[in-house]
């Protein structure tokens, strides 16, 4: 019996070892995925003579959205700090804003739009921000699917004569889990204050990056 019993432990032994070493091998690829992520590298530069700047976005309704361009209108004239030399023209106090008004009825601001309004402000380059988030229809169906699309914040600076682009990034941030492991029937309450949190995620990120473009 002793030596019947020895054998079947043995036995035992040699099928646990593959499941052993399966999950002792497999375990360190399941890694997390970040909330938050960019485009451009941290070596990149603004070229030196983008020294007058004028900063454009697209006409929007929501609250939320037009809170975020106004953080990151405001964050482009500390830029300052960093460049002294830099002018960031003041487009509103400007009689040419009617006609970047009618330029902008469309919606999102084309590069070719961008540079006949930077010709007409007289800069040397322009500063385009764009952010794309969830819509209402995306929020309704996470609400039963708790699928909801990613925040992208996209700035990107093109010169006004040569229309070249000297820095393009994109950050994209997804809202985080609940913190119950809760993420079906949300509702919109549940919803807002993680929807808030990926968009100030995506706008501190862009600030810094280009804080770090213009050092």
């Amino acid at each position: 019996m002793a030596q019947r019993w020895g054998v079947s432990s043995k036995s035992v032994g040699l099928l646990l070892f593959p499941l052993l070493v399966g999950c002792h091998t497999t375990a360190p690829s399941a890694r997390p995925v970040p909330l938050t992520w960019n485009t451009v590298p941290s070596s990149l530069l603004v070229p030196l003579d983008v020294e007058r700047l004028a900063v454009l976005y697209p006409k929007t309704y929501s609250r939320e959205m037009m809170e975020a361009y106004t953080r990151l209108e405001g964050a482009t004239f500390q830029l300052k700090a960093q460049r002294p030399s830099l002018r960031i023209v003041e487009r509103f106090n400007l009689p040419s804003i009617l006609g970047e008004q009618r330029l902008q009825m469309g919606g999102a601001v084309s590069d070719e739009t961008a540079i006949r309004i930077g010709r007409l402000l007289g800069v040397d380059s322009v500063l385009i921000y764009r952010i794309e988030g969830p819509t209402l229809r995306d929020r309704l169906f996470a609400r039963y699917h708790g699928d909801l699309p990613p925040f992208m914040v996209t700035s990107k600076i093109v010169r006004v004569e040569s229309a070249e682009v000297v820095f393009h990034n994109v950050v994209t941030t997804r809202m985080a889990d609940p913190s119950d492991g809760a993420s079906l029937l949300l509702t919109e309450s549940d919803m807002q204050p993680l929807i808030r949190a990926a968009l100030e995620h995506g706008v501190a990120q862009t600030v810094a990056d280009l804080w770090n473009a213009f050092r």
